[in-house]
């Protein structure tokens, strides 16, 4: 019998019995979280939506603080993947920060995240570093996207990292804000392409010094 191909024989080899455990487990996690909360969320729940057993959960995560801080660990994963933008070195100014405000605003604005930065928010006391991470960490690789992007197109910029902050924070302000506390607020594509097209001209405009 011939043998596969190193890539088909890779894919056909099973996959470990624990690895697709624990991802079933963080997969049921997040949905229990998001929907319920920490408080109120409870391990039977996890295991009753992914199968399996209390003591495989508590085997793999400790307890429920341990489960709840790998979740939040994947979907950080999650975002950042989200909302890293692509490459835009071939565009201009203008056309660069509207592509990258796009996504980034649309990534922030998805239920999901809603919900876990809710969550996040009311559970800062108890995971510090969590809100840290959402408040800092996410960010920072927009931010470093953004400012290296006006480097390369408005060399006459002698602060990019202040003015790509002030682009996220225009970015972050009015929809973000108002989706955060109304769980039924809803923001159309048009009025997302809208929104950061105003912060693209504000910036330019500061950046120019027109």
């Amino acid at each position: 019998m011939a043998a596969l191909p190193p890539n088909e024989a890779k894919s056909a080899r099973p996959i470990d019995r624990g690895v697709a455990r624990r991802h079933a487990f963080l997969d049921a996690a997040r949905e229990v979280f998001l929907e319920q909360g920490y408080e109120a969320a409870s391990v039977n729940d996890v295991v009753r939506v992914a199968g399996g057993s209390l003591a495989t959960l508590y085997a793999q995560f400790g307890n429920k603080e341990g489960l709840f801080l790998a979740v939040a660990q994947e979907q950080h994963e999650r975002f950042v993947r989200a909302i890293t933008p692509d490459c835009v070195d071939n565009l201009p100014l203008e056309q660069g920060l509207q592509v990258i405000g796009e996504k980034f605003l649309k990534t922030i604005l998805e239920r999901d995240h809603l919900s876990f930065y809710r969550i996040t928010v009311g559970e800062a006391r108890k995971f510090p570093q969590l809100m840290q991470r959402n408040v800092s960490a996410n960010a920072d690789k927009v931010r470093d996207v953004v400012a290296n992007h006006i480097r390369t197109t408005a060399s006459e910029c002698e602060d990019a990292n202040t003015y790509a902050s002030y682009f996220l924070s225009l970015l972050l302000s009015r929809h973000h804000y108002r989706a955060l506390a109304d769980t039924t607020y809803v923001v159309t594509e048009e009025e997302r392409r809208d929104h950061v097209n105003s912060a693209v001209r504000f910036l330019v405009r500061a950046i120019r010094g027109a």
